[in-house]
C-alpha cells in the first residue's frame, strides 16, 4: 500500500460515512436542513405579504426594500424575480404604485442578468413572462432573443411552446400593471414563497 495515496483514501471514507450518516440521521430526527441561508428574502417577503393584509403600508414597503437587500446579496435569479414579483403586489395600492412599478422592473431585469450569466434558461423565460405581465414588452423581448440565443440547438418542445406563448401574448399587447389589469392580480396576488 502507497502510504501517500493512503490519508487521501481514508479521507474519502471518513467523508462518504459522515455524509451517509447525516443522510440517514436528519431524517430520522425529523428535523429538515435549514434554507434560510440560501433564500434569505424570503422572511422579508412573508413579511411584506403578512403587512400588506394589515394594511400596513409603512410596514410592507420597509419588508419590500430588506427583501431586495436580501436578494441582492445573493448570486441568483431566484431572489430578485421574487423581490420584483413582490413590489407587483405592493404596487397594488394606490399610494405605492408610481414607485414599485419601477422597482419591480429593476428586480426583473436584475433577475434577468443574473439568468444569463448563469445560462438558465428557465430563469431567461420566468423573465420574459415578468417582463410580458408588467407591461414592458421591449424587455420581455428582449429576454425572449436572450433565451431564443441560449435554446439554439435545443430540440426541447416545452421551452419553444413557452417561448410561442410569451411572443403570442406580447402580440395581443397583455395589460399593463400601471392599468391595474386582472390578469396582473391573478398572477402574483399569490406570494411565491405559498405556491
Amino acid at each position: 500500500m502507497n502510504p501517500i495515496t493512503m490519508p487521501k483514501t481514508l479521507f474519502q471514507r471518513v467523508t462518504a460515512g459522515a455524509a451517509l450518516l447525516a443522510a440517514v440521521v436528519t431524517p430520522a430526527c425529523g428535523t429538515a436542513p435549514d434554507r434560510s441561508m440560501e433564500t434569505p428574502w424570503v422572511a422579508h417577503v412573508q413579511r411584506m405579504d403578512e403587512a400588506l393584509a394589515r394594511g400596513d403600508v409603512g410596514t410592507a414597503v420597509r419588508a419590500q426594500h430588506d427583501a431586495y437587500s436580501a436578494a441582492l446579496g445573493s448570486r441568483g435569479w431566484e431572489g430578485m424575480a421574487a423581490v420584483g414579483d413582490a413590489s407587483v403586489r405592493l404596487s397594488q395600492l394606490p399610494e405605492a404604485q408610481a414607485a414599485m412599478i419601477p422597482e419591480a422592473r429593476h428586480a426583473y431585469l436584475e433577475a434577468l442578468f443574473r439568468a444569463r450569466r448563469q445560462r438558465s434558461l428557465d430563469g431567461v423565460l420566468h423573465m420574459a413572462e415578468a417582463f410580458a405581465t408588467l407591461g414592458d414588452s421591449d424587455a420581455a423581448r428582449q429576454a425572449l432573443v436572450m433565451a431564443s440565443a441560449m435554446a439554439a440547438g435545443t430540440q426541447q418542445a416545452e421551452i419553444a411552446e413557452r417561448m410561442r406563448a410569451i411572443r403570442e401574448r406580447l402580440e395581443g399587447r397583455a395589460p399593463t400593471a400601471v392599468s391595474g389589469s386582472e390578469e396582473l392580480i391573478t398572477r402574483l396576488a399569490e406570494p411565491a414563497w405559498t405556491r
